[in-house]
């Protein structure tokens, strides 16, 4: 039944493990239920067992507990609160991934410098990365725009404070 549905706009930061995307169902006033359905069975169907929803707002995180998923929110409420919240963000899928099975799904409203920001915060935090510059280069590669906002959401708490 997955094969009638578009496949989500995602990327995979860790192949089969951990997943980047749009909130299921569509961003803002595109969001449709019967999609967000589909593809929550789609993501349950890749083996993704926990969804991180960045969003300001709860929307769909008790449908995601429903479905049966995991569910783990940092909402992102601006930026400078944002600054704060992304690496913890970051470290909680770390953690998740290292103690819960199946994979994770992070996901903001729709695709946008937020989600890039977090996707190189996830790189940096996994050691996929080794600095911002790399990190943001890869949320890119990702198909993530990447511009001053995600490069104002990267410029605190992004990595070890330089030494003198």
């Amino acid at each position: 039944m997955t094969a009638a549905i578009k496949v989500p706009v995602h990327a995979w930061i860790v192949p089969g493990s951990l997943a980047i995307a749009e909130r299921p169902g569509g961003g803002g006033r595109s969001h449709r239920v019967a999609r967000r359905q589909a593809e929550l069975t789609w993501w349950s169907d890749q083996g993704v067992r926990t969804i991180v929803s960045a969003m300001r707002s709860r929307h769909c995180i008790t449908e995601y507990a429903q479905h049966g998923f995991g569910v783990r929110w940092h909402p992102l409420k601006d930026v400078v609160q944002a600054r704060m919240e992304i690496p913890r963000l970051a470290d909680d899928v770390a953690e998740t991934m290292a103690r819960e099975p199946g994979a994770v799904l992070v996901h903001c409203d729709r695709i946008s410098e937020w989600l890039a920001a977090i996707d190189a915060a996830i790189r940096l935090r996994l050691a996929l990365a080794d600095d911002v510059a790399a990190a943001l280069d890869q949320a890119e590669a990702d198909g993530l725009p990447v511009g001053d906002l995600a490069r104002d959401l990267m410029d605190v708490g992004s990595g070890p404070p330089e030494t003198a």
